[in-house]
């Protein structure tokens, strides 16, 4: 077994094989564990990480650790993500972004000998794959190929899960991970897991957005919306998920929260949105209502008490959050989804902007 100060040498051409299997997954999940699956054959007894741009760092998104048995999705799934973050400051970090070459150096945190490879996109590397110990020549022209399949794909995959405005997941991918999310927690409970997941899902929606658009221009709303969902990935962790739910409405998934966490999260968003600079009005506000993600129910219904915690919101003055647990148990709405004042608060009759 090679240690980290050993270097790795390679005989290997890149197989045909291994080119083929980066070209058939249809998401980034997919394509990472494709990607790592060949690592892991061809690269024995070495830890790796892939990571992608997350705010302001390279946060791993898969991994292999250095006994090859570990083959796993990270990225969302670690309790402190500071152990698993390369900062663009570093050294050898900068050096490999600046040059976009393979550098070898030392990561300034663990002291640990690595070699970074760029995964090329413009107008920077749109990640990272790092290799603990040094490589050899021949090694970094067996990546080479493979690096530069991997970033065309991952490319044209992230362009399809985001929304093309905000930069945000869209709503077809949102599906897929609450999904993976409420299944997930869902076998958790049937295993009895000591380490199950608590998940709330919040529904924001920026209050008269209608008639910013009309007083305005859509040019203008547009921008209300890009500086909206960077408040939005500068306000919450890296382990929560941010979505554009449609228009002018956004689903927030917060990890490992009670509801009185997401309460005091989701309104010091609130705030920071309250008091932020949209040039050409004064202010702008956000309504939103949340909920407990209970396997118990289904996920729509989830999304559905969010949503009816939401339009109480609105329909009490706005700019306010509210939860949907805390309303019924306050007798403010009824399960069925009446309000007390037997108003329907179902998504489909919301008509409060």
């Amino acid at each position: 077994m090679n240690t980290n100060a050993d270097i790795l040498f390679f005989d290997k051409d890149c197989p045909l094989d291994a080119v083929v299997s980066l070209a058939e997954p249809r998401d980034v999940r997919g394509l990472n564990g494709a990607f790592l699956s060949i690592l892991k054959e061809h690269i024995p007894h070495r830890a790796v990480r892939v990571y992608e741009i997350v705010n302001d760092f390279y946060t791993a998104s898969a991994q292999i650790d250095s006994d090859g048995q570990i083959l796993k999705e990270i990225l969302n799934t670690q309790e402190n993500n500071s152990a698993v973050k390369l900062e663009f400051n570093e050294p050898d970090v900068q050096q490999c972004i600046t040059e976009k070459l393979p550098i070898t150096g030392q990561s300034s945190n663990s002291g640990l000998e690595r070699t970074i490879f760029p995964i090329l996109g413009l107008p920077k590397p749109l990640g990272l794959l790092v290799i603990e110990g040094k490589v050899d020549d021949s090694c970094k022209n067996f990546l080479d190929p493979l690096l530069r399949i991997y970033a065309s794909h991952a490319f044209i995959l992230n362009k399809n899960e985001h929304d093309s405005l905000t930069g945000l997941f869209n709503r077809h991918v949102m599906e897929t991970k609450l999904n993976q999310i409420y299944h997930s927690q869902e076998k958790g409970k049937r295993k009895s897991d000591v380490q199950e997941q608590t998940w709330c899902i919040g529904l924001l929606d920026i209050d008269h957005f209608k008639m910013i658009n009309d007083q305005h221009g859509h040019l203008f709303g547009d921008e209300v919306l890009i500086i909206f969902s960077r408040l939005l990935q500068r306000s919450f962790r890296d382990d929560d998920m941010l979505f554009r739910y449609g228009g002018e409405e956004f689903l927030v998934a917060l990890r490992n929260v009670d509801l009185d966490k997401a309460q005091m999260t989701l309104n010091r968003f609130r705030e920071s949105v309250e008091i932020a600079t949209f040039s050409k009005i004064k202010q702008v506000t956000v309504s939103i209502g949340f909920a407990a993600l209970d396997t118990t129910v289904s996920l729509q219904t989830i999304i559905e008490h969010a949503d009816r915690a939401l339009y109480y919101s609105k329909y009490q003055g706005r700019n306010q959050t509210n939860c949907y647990e805390q309303l019924l148990q306050r007798g403010l709405v009824e399960d069925n989804g009446v309000m007390n004042d037997n108003i329907k608060i179902f998504p489909q009759q919301k008509n409060i902007n």
